[in-house]
């Protein structure tokens, strides 16, 4: 089945946050064109300070000698070495921004979840081994939080009774002290 069939494009749909993306793939195709450049560079100078010239001298197949320039032999090798370094380098940062692009992009909406009052979110990472611990310490939060609010919403609850009024005030002011409110003792 093709793609347009199903609905979805080949690259729309990879490019989760875009300016992330495309800025780790720019950084990684620069890193790769800097090396190439500077294992190049050293190549010429190697053999200019070895030889003191940049000519060779050849052996043609009718046993011929001739001199010809370095550059104009090895300079088809390093430009086809320059491309497949800057493809791999392109396929490397396609595939390493996704992974740093989707974990961020699910942060946020399971940020945007709890905002919007949600408690139960849970997230879930592919990356089980690299996003383990995040994973089980984001939804440990969650879990405290619901069980703060579901104790808040019972003690509210119970406080009809005039009787347990104090005891329920006393129990909801100690959950609201557990929590770290940015507030100072006098607000």
């Amino acid at each position: 089945m093709s793609d347009r069939s199903s609905g979805r494009k080949l690259l729309g749909n990879f490019f989760i946050k875009k300016d992330l993306q495309v800025d780790l793939i720019i950084r990684i195709l620069g890193a790769s064109l800097i090396s190439t450049i500077i294992s190049a560079g050293t190549i010429f100078v190697i053999y200019y300070l070895q030889h003191k010239s940049v000519l060779l001298y050849q052996m043609h197949t009718n046993g011929d000698l001739s001199k010809g320039n370095i550059f104009v032999v090895i300079l088809p090798s390093l430009l086809i070495s320059v491309i497949i370094n800057l493809l791999l380098a392109f396929a490397i940062g396609l595939y390493a921004s996704r992974k740093f692009a989707v974990p961020i992009y699910k942060l946020e909406n399971w940020a945007k979840e709890i905002k919007e009052g949600k408690i139960n979110t849970k997230i879930r990472f592919r990356e089980h081994r690299q996003m383990g611990s995040l994973t089980k310490s984001i939804n440990i939060l969650t879990d405290d939080l619901k069980g703060k609010f579901l104790e808040i919403k019972k003690a509210l609850g119970n406080i009809d009774d005039a009787e347990r009024q104090t005891t329920e005030i006393k129990r909801i002011s100690d959950l609201l002290s557990e929590m770290d409110l940015g507030q100072t003792e006098s607000e």
